[in-house]
């Protein structure tokens, strides 16, 4: 399993705040992000019914590529731009993670990626 390819979806909510507050420690996030060995790319998603809610879609190579990063992340000392929207009160933590045992890009396979998060945007 440790070769297949893993999304984490982690839980935000700023029920109070501007989204655009969340936005922007999203892009601060994306900065520190950039050239972390294994993220294939990352997604910021808000809940269409416009409460609050959002969650961050990370593709990673592999598991061992995000258990390596969340190691480092936390010996850091989570400093995340992000952490203080996380989402602690849902059922089952704030964060979770996916193995992908199948998926169907049609775009990428005609592009000759082999996930649809590492072609370059265009």
């Amino acid at each position: 399993m440790s070769q297949m390819p893993v999304r984490v979806v982690v839980h935000y909510r700023d029920p109070d705040g501007p989204t655009e507050t969340l936005a922007a420690a999203y892009r601060r996030a994306a900065r520190d992000l950039a050239g972390t060995p294994g993220l294939l790319g990352h997604e910021l998603l808000g809940a269409i019914d416009g409460d609050g809610r959002f969650a961050l879609l990370m593709a990673w190579r592999d598991l061992a590529s995000y258990r390596a990063w969340e190691r480092r992340l936390r010996a850091a000392g989570h400093p995340s731009p992000l952490r203080k929207f996380q989402d602690r009160t849902r059922p089952g933590g704030h964060y979770e993670v996916y193995v992908v045992h199948d998926a169907d890009y049609p775009a990428a396979d005609a592009a000759g990626a082999a996930d649809p998060l590492s072609q370059p945007s265009g």
